[in-house]
Parts: C-alpha cells; sequence; structure tokens
C-alpha cells in the first residue's frame, strides 16, 4: 500500500490505493474533480504547519485536519478528527460534507461530481441525473459503485448528503487576525452558519 506511511486511516488509505493506481478510476474521480496525489503529497502537508494559514489565512479550527484529496480551485477535502470528511474551499467555505470516507466515496461515485447543491430534494435529484447523463466515465464509474456495494438511489444519497452537512459541531476555522473573517458554511454565502441554520429549519 503507497499510503501507509501516512498518517492516515487505514479505511482511508485503501481507497486511495484503489483509486490511485487505477488510470481510468482516478480519471473518472478527477472528473468528478477529486484530484488524488501521490503520498508525498499527503506527507509534505502533514509536515507543513502553515497550509491551513496558506489556503484560509490566519485561523484555528475546532477538529483535527487530515488533508487527502484536492480539488481543481485548490480547495482541499480532509479527514476531521480522522472520521468526517470535510471541504475547505479557496473562497473562505467549509464544511463537513459525509460522516465517514465510506458515505463521501458514496456521493461522490454515485453523484458523479463534487459540487454539493441541496437546494431541495426535486432539485437535487434533477441535478443528479443531468450530471449522470453527460458523465464520461460511467463504466467503471459504476463498477467502482458495485464493487462497493454503495447506495445508487439520489433520494438516499441526498439523504446521506444531509446527514455529512449537519453533522454538529460544525466545521467552522475561526479568524485570529483582524484582517480575516470566519468561514461561512459550504451551502451559503451568508457570515458565521446562518446559511446552514437556515437550511436545517427549513428542511430538517
Amino acid at each position: 500500500m503507497k499510503y501507509e506511511d501516512t498518517n492516515l486511516p487505514k479505511e482511508v488509505s485503501k481507497y486511495l490505493d484503489e483509486i490511485y493506481d487505477n488510470k481510468e478510476l482516478n480519471d473518472a474521480f478527477f472528473e468528478c474533480d477529486i484530484e488524488l496525489y501521490g503520498p508525498e503529497w499527503i506527507k509534505d502537508l502533514e509536515n507543513d504547519e502553515n497550509w491551513l494559514e496558506d489556503l484560509m489565512g490566519p485561523g484555528e479550527t475546532n477538529y483535527n485536519l487530515k488533508p487527502f484529496a484536492r480539488e481543481g480551485t485548490g480547495a482541499l477535502w480532509t479527514l476531521l478528527n480522522d472520521e468526517l470528511v470535510g471541504y475547505i474551499g479557496t473562497e473562505g467555505e467549509c464544511g463537513i460534507v459525509a460522516r465517514n470516507i465510506d458515505e463521501f466515496m458514496n456521493i461522490v461515485s454515485t453523484l458523479k461530481c463534487s459540487y454539493i447543491r441541496l437546494k431541495d430534494e426535486e432539485d437535487f435529484i434533477n441535478n443528479f441525473n443531468r450530471i449522470n447523463e453527460e458523465y464520461e466515465h460511467k463504466k467503471i464509474m459504476n463498477k467502482f459503485i458495485e464493487q462497493h456495494k454503495f447506495e445508487k438511489d439520489p433520494k438516499k444519497i441526498y439523504e446521506l448528503l444531509k446527514l455529512g452537512i449537519t453533522t454538529k459541531p460544525f466545521f467552522v476555522i475561526k479568524a485570529i487576525d483582524d484582517e480575516y473573517v470566519d468561514s461561512y458554511s459550504i451551502i451559503g454565502h451568508d457570515d458565521g452558519q446562518e446559511s446552514l441554520e437556515k437550511f436545517i429549519r427549513e428542511y430538517l
């Protein structure tokens, strides 16, 4: 296993090894905007005390962070306390996406996109179907889904996303410099977690 020398949990390393070593599968995830790098990249971040500040400015967070993949914009997918999966964007946004790596891989591989759109269930399903129609790597990704016995029903994928995004305590990055502001929710640009709280009130 290539990633066994990193600090990532074994259940995460297994997925990374499976995807990284399979060019077709790696390309399929790349189309979902999940960029996987070799273990050296992960080790570099593990040894870099400034990566979070470089991305978000001076701040502190309520979770222990272990990045494992990157988005095309430079945003990072990260483990939170070795279990939850979070997202740290490049425009000040961050939040929890999934309750564990299995649910994260289920969501990404079936949605075939890392873009989170949770207006309501009908809108999500319409967007889910549109993306799946346009996706180029269906064969290899569907094989990955079947091998892991992932859930494929868009209604249930929507529920998985809701459970992840509404997990408490919310993942936030608090600014420790007056020139910066706290992070905002990945489902809205309001200050703090206002948009997330609104989502919870309206849909849960």
